[in-house]
């Protein structure tokens, strides 16, 4: 009878899973307009399911991920592909460009290009138009005499790709003072404020005219078009075969103008990009419905009534939150308390397990992720483990501390009375402990809700979904919206637990 249960839940499983599709997207906002709308699009012309899994991070994440069939569908770009993927280097016209990366995908990765946007949103470099060092100067050759004396900023991975920063340099003999590694939202604001003089733009981002950027020309063709188009694992197409006419409807539907009025949308006027994906979706009679025009240019609301707006996003993300913590913090006492317990018993261990819980809490969050990923893959797998490992050392080292503190004086008392050593430190020892135990489970708690933000970079969702995605449009509202309920749940949880221990106290 198990036998015949569990195989109906591995075909449920199996069921439910294969009418569900994942949509994944870099971590910049025009890669989540586009997700979205390739999302809402499924969601109206098929039965599926679409989980969303935006703002994930640089080229090799994202392509790692759809490899790995974390994600099955994301918005790439064919001169990405074509140098940073297939390490190519002659520059081809656009349509060559986009046939040799269909062709190579599908050969060595089984990854199938569908037809293009239509858009070409390729790097441009950006300058402040009232600088009065770039008067005059129209093309990127023209800084190369005094190159040597500017900090070029970009993101971080623009620092790694072959179509990056060393290939810049290289192509145009340019020698930069200093590269300063920046988040996407944040580029525009940096030359703004003079941290840099020169950044890799994106043509098509709305920020360009918005904070008086000039783009300089790429006058040696550096580059190679970037044309972006949906990019689908070939087995996902094999299971579901009507995606690809669905997707295609969106061919050569966004120009350059288009795609940046929607990122000028997102990035400055806060319209969610949910809304902004729907307007375009409407606008081009892909989906029914209606919106007034002015929806996409209305004017950015007041936090209060914005987050009022989305109260349902952040309940659903902070439930989501609220289980990774939980499911971390159960595993974390389920192992930290009895090692913390068994280090008062067997004392010589002490030394190498807090070496190791030690070293463990210095890891940097960011890098535990991305060594867990290779591994675990993206989404909340990763993110639980890397949480629960930063809960151990408060964890033991609390309950060890709790106990190691007792008075010697009452555990000879205790065996006085003939308690066996588990009736002295179920009876004595813990309950004198609590207060430092509960200490260390408070102090697990807090950390992992901050750390749990971090989690949306790697698909696990949560209240780090809107800050990322804020970080990467500058938009504060989404910033704020889910920092400040991390915050309160953080402070929620610790006078939980404060309760929680006077109540036990008091038993």
């Amino acid at each position: 009878m198990k036998s015949l249960m569990g195989l109906i839940l591995i075909l449920f499983s199996s069921f439910a899973q294969a009418d569900t599709i994942t949509i994944g997207s870099k971590n910049f906002t025009e890669q989540a307009i586009l997700g979205e709308i390739m999302a809402q699009l499924i969601e109206e012309k098929t039965d599926l399911k679409v989980e969303r899994k935006f703002f994930l991070g640089g080229t090799q994440f994202t392509f790692n991920a759809i490899q790995k069939g974390d994600i099955d569908i994301y918005p790439s770009y064919t001169g990405t592909a074509y140098i940073a993927i297939l390490k190519q280097s002659q520059i081809l016209p656009a349509h060559q460009t986009f046939l040799y990366v269909q062709k190579e995908y599908l050969k060595q990765f089984n990854l199938v290009w569908l037809k293009p946007f239509g858009f070409n949103n390729t790097y441009g470099f950006g300058v402040l138009k009232s600088n009065p060092r770039f008067q005059n100067i129209q093309t990127l050759s023209q800084i190369r005499s005094f190159a040597n004396e500017l900090k070029f900023g970009g993101p971080h991975e623009f620092l790694e790709r072959p179509d990056g920063f060393s290939g810049l340099q290289k192509a145009y003999q340019l020698k930069f003072l200093e590269f300063v590694g920046l988040d996407p939202g944040l580029m525009y604001q940096a030359v703004v404020d003079g941290q840099v003089d020169v950044i890799s733009a994106f043509t098509t981002d709305g920020r360009i005219q918005k904070f008086g950027i000039q783009l300089l020309e790429d006058d040696l063709n550096f580059f190679p078009p970037y044309f972006a188009a949906p990019l689908i694992r070939k087995s996902t197409l094999e299971k579901h075969p009507k995606l690809k006419g669905v997707l295609n409807l969106l061919a050569g539907r966004i120009n350059d103008d288009l795609m940046m009025k929607m990122n000028h949308a997102v990035d400055l006027k806060s319209q969610p990009l949910e809304d902004v994906a729907q307007w375009f979706l409407v606008s081009e009679g892909l989906v029914a419905g209606s919106l007034p025009a002015s929806k996409l240019n209305q004017r950015a609301k007041d936090f209060w009534n914005y987050a009022l707006s989305q109260k349902d996003y952040v309940f659903s993300l902070t439930l989501e939150h609220l289980a990774l913590v939980a499911i971390a913090l159960f595993f974390a006492m389920l192992v930290g308390l009895p090692t913390g317990i068994l280090l008062t018993r067997v004392d010589f261990l002490s030394g190498p397990i807090f070496a190791l819980v030690n070293i463990l809490q210095t890891i940097p969050s960011l890098a535990l992720l991305g060594f867990l990923i290779p591994f675990l893959g993206i989404g909340k797998t990763p993110a639980i483990v890397a949480l629960f490992l930063y809960a151990l050392l408060p964890l033991v080292r609390n309950t060890y501390t709790g106990i190691k503190d007792v008075s010697p004086q009452l555990i000879e008392v205790s065996k006085g009375m003939g308690l066996t050593g588990f009736q002295t430190l179920r009876h004595v020892e813990l309950p004198l402990a609590l207060p430092t135990i509960m200490a260390g489970i408070r102090i697990s708690t807090v950390i992992m809700v901050g750390t749990a933000t971090l989690a949306a970079l790697i698909g696990a969702g949560g209240l780090g979904d809107p800050i990322f995605r804020g970080i990467s449009s500058v938009n504060h509202n989404l910033i704020l919206l889910g920092a400040i309920p991390s915050a309160l749940l953080a402070i929620v949880l610790d006078r939980f637990l404060l309760l929680v221990q006077k109540l036990v106290q008091k038993g």
